[in-house]
């Protein structure tokens, strides 16, 4: 067995303030120096000095929202987890978008407060492999899985080392979904930013821990509104935020509606032709039309 190293992608030397970038070090010590206390670090032990050089050269396979280019004709899945100190319980959080119309709601709060040293992890955790299980039962070939806590997408990789079980839970469930035949694309999204669908899966999980939210999908709503497939998506939405009934729109209903409106019009040509063609008729004829139309009615 070889000596261990340390291939650090991302961390940072407080002595020179300086980033550190692809360097591999040979001692745990050394490797805690550019790493400790930094966040975002990326860093992982290897046996094999060549697995650690491959590990540096390979991307995170994590994009970035705003930066990155993505697939857009695909199903978008923004997850979020919440935590409640006072309990100790963890939420989860999801919401599920199709060409910018909200198909999908999921949330839930654990009773199960073993996982409550990693706090709101546990349920970006969960709510990412939630995420991945529904657009497995759509028969999705494709998702895009938003998240703010890069964790979603680097210890799915395999980017980031996995200490924690969690982690590793995390890992083995996400890599056994996607060998179902699905592609998973990690796409970041920065936190508390306004990012309309992430909020909204953040206060979904507030709500069912019963903290506070910033209420920033009720503001939105003030000036915009939501499209989404159904009712239950919409007292979904009613439930975080006040009198927005007017601002969230069913899809279907909007389709309905032209219908009628189609009907309508053809209802009216077809009233505006009769009597075009009963106006042309002599007097006599338009009466027998009458009486042919009373008849008619009467049976």
């Amino acid at each position: 067995m070889g000596k261990k190293v340390y291939a650090i992608k991302e961390g940072f030397d407080f002595n020179t303030n300086e980033k550190i970038e692809n360097k591999i070090v040979s001692t745990w010590s050394e490797c805690l120096k550019y790493v400790k206390g930094v966040k975002g670090a990326k860093y992982k032990s290897f046996e094999d000095i060549n697995k650690a050089k491959e590990f540096l050269a390979e991307g995170s396979k994590m994009l970035k929202k705003g930066v990155d280019e993505y697939p857009k004709d695909c199903l978008n899945i923004y997850v979020d987890g919440s935590y409640n100190i006072k309990t100790k319980k963890y939420a989860y959080g999801l919401v599920a978008v199709r060409n910018d119309v909200i198909e999908y709601i999921d949330s839930g709060a654990s009773e199960d407060t073993s996982q409550s040293n990693i706090r709101q992890i546990a349920g970006e955790l969960e709510a990412a492999i939630k995420g991945v299980q529904y657009a497995l039962s759509k028969k999705e070939k494709k998702v895009l899985i938003f998240h703010d806590y890069e964790g979603i997408a680097h210890h799915a990789t395999g980017f980031w080392e996995r200490r924690e079980e969690s982690s590793i839970k995390y890992y083995n469930k996400m890599n056994e979904l996607i060998k179902l035949g699905i592609e998973v694309i990690f796409v970041k999204v920065d936190s508390h930013t306004g990012e309309l669908f992430n909020e909204l899966a953040d206060e979904k999980c507030k709500e069912k821990l019963f903290i506070d939210s910033d209420k920033v999908v009720d503001k939105w709503l003030n000036n915009n509104v939501l499209y989404v497939t159904d009712d239950k998506i919409k007292k979904e939405i009613l439930e975080i935020t006040n009198n927005k009934e007017d601002k969230i729109i069913i899809v279907n209903q909007i389709d309905k509606n032209k219908n009628n409106k189609i009907e309508e019009k053809i209802d009216l040509d077809i009233s505006k032709k009769i009597n075009e063609m009963v106006k042309s008729l002599s007097k006599e004829k338009q009466l027998k039309v009458l009486d042919f139309i009373k008849n008619i009615t009467l049976e």
